[in-house]
């Protein structure tokens, strides 16, 4: 005999309020994989997406390395406008998931926000710039494609870890002058 489904301890609403202050996020995270068909799902996942995307910088390693490749390429990109643009995108996609797929562990969750940060900075950065900077072929590559590579290179944890992942998405080469370091001498 299975359980009777019991209505969640706390609303949507309350966990909305706690997550703003940084709390029971991991809560939230299970109630909107349980109840994100509910009518107040869409505000606890854009308090949970904003939770997210803020906390990239404190903790996700890869979101870090990203964005100082970008600063170090001198690209003057709007941080903080960006960050906003990617809450909607990741609140949808938090939604989206608990409809399709269910759980959302807190790591796949931080994951997703730092991913969905790297798109939105895309545009304003030259990726020539940014391939040149990093010992790689400077080559056409249309905006899909660049949003795509950069959300991509989130999860490297090292410059070179960004190079190659660019590299690999983009189908490039090293330039002849920048010899990979990890190849055999």
């Amino acid at each position: 005999m299975t359980a009777p489904h019991r209505p969640p301890r706390r609303t949507a609403r309350e966990l909305a309020r706690a997550v703003e202050s940084g709390r029971s996020v991991g809560e939230a995270l299970r109630h909107l994989d349980n109840y994100g068909s509910g009518p107040d799902a869409p505000m606890l996942a854009e308090s949970l997406a904003r939770f997210l995307v803020a906390r990239c910088e404190s903790h996700h390693a890869g979101w870090r390395v990203v964005r100082q490749v970008v600063v170090d390429s001198a690209a003057d990109a709007p941080w903080e406008r960006c960050a906003r643009r990617a809450v909607p995108l990741v609140a949808g996609d938090l939604l989206e998931f608990s409809a399709e797929e269910g759980r959302m562990p807190l790591h796949r969750a931080q994951h997703l926000a730092a991913r969905r940060r790297a798109e939105t900075i895309s545009p304003h950065v030259d990726h020539a710039l940014v391939l040149r900077d990093l010992g790689l072929e400077p080559a056409a590559v249309d905006e899909d494609t660049w949003r795509e590579a950069i959300g991509g290179a989130v999860k490297a944890r090292s410059r070179e870890q960004v190079a190659r992942a660019l590299s690999a998405a983009l189908d490039l080469s090293r330039t002849a002058d920048d010899p990979d370091p990890e190849a055999p001498q």
